[in-house]
């Protein structure tokens, strides 16, 4: 994912910058349309954030997952009651109403126990399940609720527990006024009343649905958007950032070896001069004894500038090469990490193109920063087995600065800081001039007084001088540099770590909460079924039964909180709607991101047009259903995505196991799988058991 086309400061705003989505975010963006956020196609999975071009049924891409840490789901075995009920509130709100059913009922069994625990533990047992998919001890279980009310406090909850109640005894051999139960339910306050109805959507069918369905339509109309959802949904399957990480300076690479080297050559190079200076004033000739001292004072300011000289112009070259050396081409297999790091940031160059600057004058002399950072993240970064997406806010944040010190003009600050003063240059240039002559001079005056001996001072002092410069040049210019790179490191981690907060702040900030996830799916659904029934001309007492099936569409991105459903960015919502005459069967995709709808289609069929319902697994924990028409093709609709797509979740089996259960509950396939098979099985005659059928017509 990218920050917005044309973004000039991707951290300079709101604290963390705005990267994404675009300020003014109106319309859903459509499949197949750019992406709002500006992002390039994925380069392993070109399909992202595309239309879907798979037929209904066929298999899936997995793009790119995610789990995120949270304490929501977490419950230990020896949890107290109270902890074990908060957690299965939460996966009702997630819309897993099974595993919300066992942890509120251990709570219950535990003595934890009121009216809104029970009301609960009621919604989850009827949450995703039509009045027929409860079995006759679940049937008992609820009519002893009914019948054990008294004990519990006079309160809303307790109210809201006798409407629910009172709702399902019209279900059951019309034991209940509907009127009654209708008027007992209005009478709640609307979140309790919204509760209900959202968790009972599968069991209040018929007459009864029709009375509240204009306020259920309405309510989602309301919160589909609600919460800033379009500026917000895609940093639920945005990666958590991997921390900022910089280059470990070269030590010092000066041994003991070079010092000790060092000392002895210059050693014996000063005692060579010393040797050449007591000849020379043995023979006390005045004009070499001056030049002598004029030699002395020469070499030392040679020595001192030329120190500085020297290590200025090898660091500058260094920075230039670095900087602006011919861009080396490298051959990254395709789809690998070092692949996908060399497109974020050919896109990020192309992207953030300093102001009043030609683009094609930006990439050429960038050219070499590019290859720099782009081998510096590789390098970094590639053997910790982590998705490139981990690491594109510092890809990010390594581009806009080089573009802020382009535009302040402190791209090129190497130059600057490594310019030797003029100065300095002419004073080693005239010291240099100086000690030729009067180096010469001293050596012909001692030549004169001791010819042998001044030859043999004058070879070592040459060639001990010349070693002795070359090692102390090394050993004092890598000890600045080691010195200076470390300073430099601490100020990039320093930098990289506070672009790092602000982009994970971010992202904490707008990432939804897996109920928000939850309650816009839902009303992605309500508007899908709205559509359905308006399309068909079809009012709810038509409705004796249906079932939602939402499975993870094409190329789709997915994330979860830990312990939670995997949610999709893309879905395959099934509609089944069972009516008198038949099956009508309607298709949506859904860009759960974009929060748009695309390629519907509709299918009707007759209850003896089904031959067979089945389901299989097909891979570690993946589910098909197959649907077998008489007289049309086989329908397999692959109901869950593989639970291990990678290794890094390092889940155990038992993990996975409970992972798969929760997405098939979540996805409403125990519902829909029931409906089908007593289709298949029996046919027309199968909505004869059907208690809006019998009663609430």
């Amino acid at each position: 994912m990218m920050p917005p086309a044309g973004h000039e400061a991707p951290y300079s705003q709101q604290g963390a910058g705005t990267p994404y989505p675009p300020h003014g975010a109106g319309a859903p963006y459509a499949s197949g349309a750019p992406h709002p956020h500006g992002a390039p196609p994925h380069p392993q999975f070109p399909g992202a954030f595309t239309h879907n071009t798979a037929q209904p049924g066929s298999g899936v891409g997995i793009q790119a997952q995610e789990v995120h840490n949270s304490t929501v789901y977490q419950v230990l075995p020896d949890a107290p009651a109270d902890r074990k009920y908060e957690v299965g509130l939460n996966y009702l709100e997630a819309g897993v109403p099974a595993k919300a059913l066992e942890l509120i009922g251990e709570a219950i069994a535990h003595g934890f126990e009121n009216a809104e625990v029970r009301f609960h533990w009621v919604l989850a047992m009827l949450s995703k399940r039509s009045f027929l998919d409860l079995s006759p001890g679940e049937r008992q279980r609820l009519d002893d609720v009914r019948g054990g009310m008294q004990k519990y406090t006079d309160d809303e909850w307790k109210r809201a527990l006798r409407a629910v109640c009172e709702l399902l005894a019209c279900l059951d051999e019309s034991q209940g006024d509907p009127r009654s139960a209708l008027a007992e339910l209005h009478a709640l306050p609307d979140y309790l009343r919204s509760r209900i109805v959202r968790h009972l959507d599968l069991v209040l069918t018929g007459g009864m649905k029709d009375s509240l369905w204009a306020d259920s339509r309405q309510a989602a109309a309301n919160a589909r958007f609600s919460g800033d959802r379009r500026n917000r949904v895609w940093a639920f399957f945005h990666p958590d950032p991997i921390g900022p990480r910089v280059r470990r300076p070269v030590p010092d690479t000066s041994t003991s070896g070079d010092r000790i080297a060092a000392v002895w050559r210059s050693g014996l190079f000063a005692a060579a001069v010393l040797s050449l200076g007591v000849t020379v004033l043995a023979d006390g000739a005045v004009v070499a004894v001056l030049a002598f001292l004029v030699t002395v004072a020469a070499g030392t300011v040679a020595v001192l500038t030329g120190l500085e000289w020297s290590y200025s112009a090898q660091r500058l070259k260094t920075k230039e090469r670095e900087l602006f050396g011919p861009a080396q081409l490298h051959q990254a297999p395709d789809g690998g990490f070092a692949n996908r790091v060399d497109h974020y940031f050919s896109h990020y160059f192309s992207k953030y193109v300093p102001r009043d600057t030609d683009r094609g004058l930006w990439l050429a002399n960038t050219s070499g920063v590019r290859m720099a950072l782009r081998d510096e993240i590789v390098e970094l970064y590639r053997e910790s087995r982590i998705g490139v997406d981990r690491v594109e806010w510092l890809i990010r944040h390594m581009v806009s600065d080089v573009r802020r010190r382009w535009e302040s003009g402190t791209l090129l600050e190497h130059r600057e800081r490594y310019k030797v003063d003029p100065s300095r240059q002419m004073w080693c240039s005239i010291a240099l001039v100086v000690l030729a002559p009067a180096a010469l001079l001293v050596v012909v005056s001692a030549l004169a007084a001791s010819p042998l001996f001044t030859i043999l001072a004058t070879v070592v002092a040459a060639v001990t001088g010349r070693g002795s410069a070359k090692r102390w040049l090394h050993i004092i210019g890598e000890r600045r540099r080691a010195a200076e790179d470390v300073q430099d490191r601490q100020r990039l981690l320093g930098e990289r770590e506070a672009a790092y907060q602000r982009w994970k702040q971010k992202l904490d900030a707008l990432r939804p909460s897996d109920s928000e996830m939850e309650v816009w799916l839902n009303c992605d659904k309500t508007k899908i079924l709205d559509e359905a029934l308006i399309h068909y001309g079809l009012a709810w007492h038509d409705i004796l039964a249906h079932a939602f099936l939402q499975t993870p569409a094409g190329n789709h991105r997915r994330a979860r909180v830990k312990g939670g459903p995997w949610r999709y960015s893309q879905y395959d919502i099934r509609l089944f709607l069972i009516t008198n005459d038949g099956v009508r069967e309607v298709y949506a995709e859904l860009d759960f991101v974009g929060a748009a709808l695309n390629a519907k289609e509709r299918n009707n069929y007759r209850f003896d047009a089904v031959s067979s319902v089945r389901y299989s697994e097909t891979d570690a924990f993946s589910y098909t259903l197959t649907l077998i028409l008489n007289n049309g093709p086989t329908r397999n609709i692959r109901v869950t995505a593989p639970e291990y797509a990678q290794p890094e979740l390092n889940e155990d089996l038992a993990d996975l196991e409970a992972l798969s259960r929760i997405n098939l509950d979540a996805a409403g396939f125990a519902h829909t799988l029931h409906i089908l098979e007593g289709i298949a099985a029996e046919g027309k005659e199968w909505i004869n058991r059907a208690p809006s059928a019998r009663n609430l017509r």
